[in-house]
């Protein structure tokens, strides 16, 4: 039998026989390796939790899976013009936010539920203002609130337009009322390290159940060689990587010249 539908198996087993939260979750990888050839990956996140059969769907538990990438320091600058000339006036530096972050569920989750909480990253509210202390950032000059909200957007959308921050809905498909399994899109561009799955039972708008588990992103052959040089030695990777753009455009420059002539 494949260890995967043995596994599918044992879960549903698990489900019945135990309480009416009852939730358990697998994933078919444990440790994703980036190598030269990476190009992202589907990691398949499976498990089961307790339904009433006799239920329509909409009156069932509902799933909510969390995957948190490991922290990082952004960024964030804004440019205005001097004279003509677009130049950094003001910057702002995020730190310890997820390298990547995705969350789904089987039915649409309101900001007031994932507030109440504490999942997701800051989800504003219409009528109040966000908590900034939930974070770790250095404003610089910075105090308008109107301003933190502008450069807070642009860090949410920079990391989308990344594609390394995703929140969806009906990427989750419910496999005979219990069953439940979610491809997850792995980009090319995650950071590596430690990366937490958190999945929640929700019954009656309210979290029954959760479990979590992890699994790792690591690079391996020629692309951690360059990148753990970078990180140790990154003047002297900046110099080569300069030397190197140099002798491309000369060596570009050389061969336009040998076919102009010929």
């Amino acid at each position: 039998m494949n260890l995967r539908i043995f596994f599918f198996i044992k879960l549903l087993v698990l489900a019945f026989i135990s309480s009416a939260s009852a939730l358990v979750i697998g994933s078919d990888e444990e440790e994703i390796y980036i190598d030269a050839n990476f190009s992202g990956k589907n990691l398949l996140v499976f498990g089961a939790f307790y339904s009433d059969p006799s239920q329509a769907r909409d009156d069932k538990s509902d799933i909510l899976i969390e995957v948190v990438g490991p922290s990082e320091d952004v960024v964030i600058r804004k440019k205005e013009s001097f004279f003509g000339f677009w130049l950094n006036s003001k910057s702002v530096e995020f730190n310890d936010v997820p390298g990547f972050y995705y969350l789904s569920s089987t039915n649409e989750i309101t900001n007031e539920f994932l507030n109440e909480n504490n999942i997701g990253l800051l989800n504003k509210k219409d009528t109040q203002l966000i908590d900034w202390s939930a974070l770790n950032i250095d404003w610089g000059n910075i105090r308008n609130e109107e301003d933190k909200d502008s450069f807070y957007d642009a860090l949410i959308r920079t990391k989308e337009i990344e594609d390394v921050y995703r929140k969806v809905n009906g990427e989750i498909d419910i496999i005979d009322g219990n069953l439940f399994r979610s491809y997850i899109e792995i980009p090319n561009t995650v950071p590596v390290g430690q990366y937490k799955v958190n999945l929640y039972l929700i019954i009656d708008n309210k979290i029954s159940n959760e479990y979590s588990y992890n699994f790792m992103v690591t690079r391996v052959g020629i692309e951690e060689a360059i990148y753990s040089f970078s990180k140790n030695y990154p003047l002297i990777y900046g110099l080569i990587s300069l030397l190197i753009a140099i002798l491309i455009g000369w060596s570009g420059a050389e061969v336009f010249k040998r076919f102009r002539k010929v």
